[in-house]
C-alpha cells in the first residue's frame, strides 16, 4: 500500500509517482490516473463508488436492475466486513468460500 500526497490535482503526480510502479491500481475515479492503467498497471474499480451510481440510478429510475447490482454488492460488502482484521490468507478463504463471490 501506497499513500502520497501532492497539493493539488495535476495529472502528472500519479504518473510521477507511480512512474516505476507495476501492479493493480485501487484508485478513486480521478482522470488523472485513466493514463497510467495500460499495459504496466491494471486498474481495480472501487465498488463503493460503482454503488454510489448504481444507488442514484435506482433512486431516479426505481430501476430492477440497479436494485439486484445493489443487492449483490451488499452481499460482496457483507463478506468483506466477515473478512476484516484476518490475515490476508484468511481473508481470501473467506472470500473464495462464499457463494456471493465473483
Amino acid at each position: 500500500m501506497l499513500f502520497r500526497y501532492a497539493p493539488d490535482r495535476k495529472a502528472e503526480r500519479p504518473t510521477e509517482h507511480l512512474a516505476q510502479f507495476r501492479g493493480d491500481l485501487h484508485a478513486d475515479d480521478y482522470a488523472g490516473s485513466d493514463r497510467l492503467c495500460e499495459e504496466q498497471i491494471a486498474a481495480a474499480a472501487c465498488w463503493a463508488h460503482v454503488r454510489r451510481k448504481l444507488f442514484d440510478v435506482h433512486a431516479a429510475t426505481g430501476s430492477t436492475t440497479a436494485r439486484e447490482a445493489l443487492d449483490y454488492i451488499a452481499g460482496l460488502f457483507a463478506v468483506e466486513q466477515n473478512a476484516r482484521g484476518r490475515s490476508p490468507d484468511e481473508r481470501r478463504c473467506e472470500r473464495q468460500a462464499r457463494p456471493e463471490r465473483c
